[in-house]
């Protein structure tokens, strides 16, 4: 292999690489907020709603959809009052020091906050009492790349 060609295999290399690790290339549904709901309708019409890709929205990396543009304008205003507490992942999991992705149709307000759970039987587990859940779900928050995920194995 002469010069030219090993510069040729190498700059060939180099765009395979840059391409695989360009968060460009990652899809938008590995990038949607809470499966595509949208985030301002648990306060505004009190239950979930799928967000409309038209009226999305890109915050720190996140994609939010919008069911509305009114919805969008009252995010863009003010997100962090209609942003999900932890993200896309359950308080309650959270809470007890796992890993669970939400279901973004279990899911409570308190305290102006909107928190999201992995299945049906967390927004009781919630009520039951919030405080302690909020305290050990932030107090694991920042652990979270580090948490097993739920459920136990």
């Amino acid at each position: 292999m002469n010069r030219r060609d090993a510069l040729a295999v190498l700059i060939g290399l180099s765009a395979a690489l840059s391409f695989a690790f360009d968060t460009s290339a990652h899809s938008e549904e590995d990038r949607l907020a809470i499966k595509g709901y949208d985030p301002v309708a648990y306060f505004t019409e009190a239950k979930p709603m799928i967000g409309d890709p038209q009226y999305q929205y890109e915050l720190d990396g996140a994609l939010y959809r919008f069911a509305s543009t009114r919805h969008l304008d009252l995010f863009k205003a003010d997100p962090d009052r209609y942003l999900p507490q932890y993200q896309n992942w359950c308080t309650a999991a959270l809470s007890r020091g796992y890993r669970l992705v939400a279901d973004p149709n279990n899911w409570v307000i308190h305290e102006g906050r909107l928190y999201v759970f992995g299945g049906p039987a967390g927004p009781g587990k919630f009520a039951a009492d919030p405080a302690v859940m909020v305290s050990n779900a932030d107090a694991n928050y920042p652990r979270l790349p580090d948490l097993p995920k739920w459920p136990p194995q």
